[in-house]
This record gives C-alpha cells, structure tokens and sequence, in this order.
C-alpha cells in the first residue's frame, strides 16, 4: 500500500463521513422546514456553509427553512424586492488547487477512481 493510496483512502472515508454527517443534519433540522415552512425565517446555523444555487425558488425554499443561500445569478436579473446582503464578484482559484498537487513544478494528481 502506497502513502498516495493511504491518503486516498482516508480523503474517501472522511468524503463519506461528512455525507453522513450532512444527510443526518437535513434530516433533523431542514427537511422539517422545508415541508412546512414558518412564516419568517428562522436564525440562519452558523456551523453550516450554506448552498449555492442558480434557482431562484430553491433560493426561496432554503432561506424560508433558515439555510444560508448563494445565489449565483446576474446583477440584472435580481429583483429590487430580494434581500442582497453582499454582492461578490466571483474568483476561481486555479492556482490554489493546482498547487497542492505539484511535485517540482510538475502536476501530479492523484489517479481517478
């Protein structure tokens, strides 16, 4: 067994975990909210993320339940009665991720599974 194949492993479990760990929290606190939701939404988990969606009625559906939203969209078609905490401009992070997976300036990733 190769340390590549070691760390492999482990990023699965800990990838599957965290699935887990998810499902069970949506379960418990979410998927409630999003059957019945309440009339004003409640306070917003600081231990989660959030989620990024493109739609506007998942956005609708997720803030009702007290999930924080991304919403990816075009400045253009935002409507003027929706709450905009922030606007960000979007980066990606190419450099970042590469870098992680270069051995003397060479990219080596780990093999698909």
């Amino acid at each position: 067994l190769l340390f590549r194949d070691l760390i492999v492993f482990i990023v699965q479990f800990q990838c599957k975990l965290l699935d887990i760990y998810t499902l069970l929290d949506y379960i418990e606190f979410v998927h409630l909210l999003l059957r019945s939701p309440p009339p004003c939404p409640p306070h917003v988990n600081g231990n989660w993320m959030g989620c990024f969606t493109k739609n506007m009625e998942v956005c609708g559906a997720l803030y009702f339940a007290g999930v924080l939203v991304w919403l990816v969209h075009s400045e253009a078609y935002i409507s003027l009665t929706m709450n905009v905490v922030h606007l960000v401009c979007l980066t990606y992070p190419d450099g970042i991720i590469r870098a992680m997976y270069t051995e003397n300036g060479v990219a080596k990733p780990f093999p698909s599974i």
